[in-house]
């Protein structure tokens, strides 16, 4: 069955129309045959302000409340004022994880997970967010559960208690997204291209990286929402089916005695004007470009916005605009090719222009739209566009503002940022009296061509220009650095004590007969679960030295190996064979170096420095930090009681998200093999999660080899 939803503004402009047809079908034999002639259309760009109550509470709180009788709902919005800008530098990532976990992790009284199956079993829906200049909260409920729902909305935006679970959840989740974050180039273009108009440190352009993740403790979220979250600071939209004075008792009861902010906001961060420059972000695998152009705009209370909103609309906000006609169906030189104002309620906006191009046409591309936008600024548009335009603006507006909730919100946003509830009244009627003159000095004022940063992401090689042409070139590096590793500088005594500490290490282990070995073969079980699925893997590897491995990988959907063999190598699986690449070989002929017993039978290619001791799960150990072989390091845990490997410590990769970890390989059993200590069972530690436990059933020193293994 489908579901229709009654729209109230829409279904009183249907009902009209449909009266008025009715109305002229009625009266066809009286009009000559040409009904049409005779009917008469409401105005489709207007737009209805509900009636309305505003409200201050005593302790600050700003309360809008619309009743709607209509059907037995309430929805309550709140807008607050916090935002990521004021994060710390060095803790970004910190403030959306707060509005997340605010919600996830729930409060002392209702935890999240039993707040999920509360909200559910009502049928309710209850958020918490935090963006980059405001955060929120959304409840919508029956109107029966009005009095449960305003509690829990009230105590989560109070009382949060930010379980460690939840964070270390909403960490996976932002690593996730760091891991992908390269995957699209349009997202490169806007993540790039607001560093660089605003500056890579500007808190408008800052990101989350896993450094800043790494930085976040649980005190940090709890503070964060103390300094921020406060009744004077808040905004609450209440829609639906309530008596408003009996709405406000209700409301002034569930926030009784939350404290008011006891410190002023900070100052916006400025928005800098900065000259062009040309960025490129070279990625090869991309057989198209993309350009974003843009510089600082102005606000919404700039005398210019009206006219700039028009002007955009003839440049290239829609279809059937200049850069629509010109650059995409006149000279066929972009996918997709459009423009914004550049005009902001809170901060200026951001002038902008952008297109997706195939490689060979992008300086092309960029110069035709710089072209069209030169034109803007020097010669007025016409009256057929302006009418054209005048239109669009006004018949699509009324779109924008289509619920109660969206024209309430709106209307916080005035009162948050210093303008007239009538604002947008006073908008729609510069736009109805707009002339090309306007148009023209607005684009004049703030559109400046020179002045657009130019930031393309592609396969530069394939580029029909090398964009120097604009202004000379950066070129941006957008690799995703790694988790960093807080490691103190390496002293003489500390170096000293590290190789002591491997040496005695080496003699534990029966280090002699490692480094004898010609070869060996094991094989070993891990038992693993996956996304709450147990799996069961068994790798069988045989090894040569220095440089030849076999590994075969056995799983219940089928089996993969893989081979090096000196400096080439490859790999089979169900989807087929394929060369390693000159990196991938690099890396498996290291991973036989840093394996257990590769790093015995190497010690002299590493560097090891004697970390401070520490407790791994109740035993003493001596870290030693090892480098010197490849780019990743190891810090290798000896027992303090015999100086046998306890745990091996080393970056890692999430087979879920992608994401890096930090993981562990903590040794629990040891066997000794023809006079080596081998380890026997092991668990393996992401990020301290448990990923899988590890059993050697085999291990044969210096085995028979079959050297079919090493042909193709």
């Amino acid at each position: 069955m489908k579901k229709f939803v009654w729209n109230r503004m829409r279904g009183v402009i249907l009902l009209i129309a449909v009266a008025v047809v009715s109305g002229a079908m009625a009266g066809c034999g009286a009009s000559g045959g040409k009904p049409w002639l005779q009917m008469q259309y409401p105005e489709l760009n207007e737009i209805r302000m509900p009636s309305y109550e505003r409200v201050e509470l005593d302790n600050g709180m700003i309360v809008y409340l619309v009743e709607d009788h209509e059907f037995p709902l309430i929805e309550l919005s709140a807008t607050i004022d916090v935002g990521s800008i004021y994060e710390d530098a060095d803790k970004v990532g910190l403030g959306e994880m707060t509005g997340t976990v605010m919600r996830s992790g729930g409060t002392s009284t209702h935890g999240g997970d039993e707040l999920d199956e509360l909200v559910e079993a009502r049928g309710m829906q209850l958020e918490t967010w935090v963006g980059q200049t405001d955060g929120g909260a959304y409840l919508s409920a029956m109107k029966e559960d009005t009095q449960m729902g305003l509690d829990l909305l009230a105590d989560i935006l109070r009382n949060p208690v930010f379980p460690e679970d939840k964070i270390k959840l909403a960490k996976e989740q932002a690593k996730a997204e760091i891991a992908r974050r390269n995957d699209d180039a349009m997202s490169i273009a806007r993540r790039e291209g607001m560093k660089a108009i605003f500056g890579a440190d500007h808190p408008m352009a800052r990101h989350t990286e896993y450094s800043t993740l790494a930085r976040i403790a649980r005190q940090d979220l709890v503070d964060f929402h103390a300094d921020w979250f406060h009744p004077d600071r808040m905004y609450l939209v209440v829609i639906g089916d309530f008596d408003s004075e009996r709405m406000v008792g209700m409301i002034d009861k569930a926030f009784a005695g939350w404290a008011p902010a006891t410190r002023a906001l900070p100052a916006d961060p400025e928005i800098p004007d900065f000259p062009r420059t040309v960025n490129v972000v070279d990625k090869d695998d991309l057989t198209q470009t993309t350009v974003l152009m843009g510089h600082k705009g102005i606000r919404a209370d700039d005398p210019n916005y009206a006219a700039i909103r028009v002007a955009n609309r003839i440049l290239g906000g829609g279809f059937a605009t200049r850069l629509f006609n010109e650059v995409r169906s006149r000279q066929g030189l972009a996918y997709s090719v459009g423009s914004s104002a550049g005009t902001g309620y809170r901060y200026p906006g951001m002038f902008m222009a952008f297109t997706m191009t195939k490689s060979e046409s992008s300086e092309k591309a960029v110069a035709a739209i710089l072209a069209e936008i030169e034109r803007m600024t020097v010669e007025p548009v016409t009256e057929a566009e302006l009418a054209t335009a005048q239109d669009g603006i006004l018949n699509s507006d009324v779109f924008s503002y289509d619920s109660t909730r969206e024209i309430m919100d709106r209307l916080v946003m005035f009162e948050r940022y210093g303008y007239a509830p009538d604002f947008l009244d006073r908008y729609q009627a510069e736009v109805k009296a707009m002339t090309v003159d306007q148009v023209l000095a607005a684009a004049q004022a703030v559109w400046h061509p020179e002045q657009l940063t130019i930031l393309g992401v592609g396969n530069y090689e394939d580029w029909d220009g090398d964009f120097s042409r604009f202004g000379p070139v950066t070129m941006v590096d957008i690799e995703i650095p790694e988790p960093a590793l807080d490691i103190p500088e390496a002293t003489e005594e500390s170096l000293i004590a590290g190789k002591k500490l491997m040496q005695g290490a080496y003699e534990a282990v029966g280090g002699a007969r490692m480094a004898a070995l010609q070869g060996h073969f094991t094989r070993r079980v891990m038992s693993a679960e996956i996304q709450g699925m147990a799996m069961q893997f068994t790798i069988e590897e045989t090894v040569q030295y220095p440089n030849r491995q076999y590994s075969l990988q056995k799983t219940q959907w089928g089996n993969g190996s893989q081979v090096l063999d000196g400096d080439k190598g490859w790999s089979k699986s169900g989807m087929g064979e394929k060369d390693l690449t000159a990196e991938e070989v690099t890396a498996a002929q290291n991973g036989l170096k840093t394996s257990y017993i590769g790093t015995f039978r190497n010690l002299d290619e590493f560097t090891f420095q004697a970390l401070e001791p520490r407790i791994v799960e109740g035993v003493e150990c001596y870290p030693v930090y090892a480098s010197g072989v490849g780019d990743d390091y190891m810090i290798l845990f000896l027992r303090a009681d015999n100086l046998r490997l306890r745990m091996t410590q080393a970056p890692g990769m999430s087979p879920m998200t992608g994401a890096p970890v930090t993981m562990k390989v903590i040794n629990d059993e040891y066997q000794d093999v023809d006079g080596m200590v081998i380890s026997s069972k092991s668990r393996m530690l992401y990020d301290d999660e448990l990923f899988a436990e590890i059993e050697t059933t085999d291990f044969e020193a210096n085995p028979a080899v079959d050297e079919t293994m090493f042909t193709k």
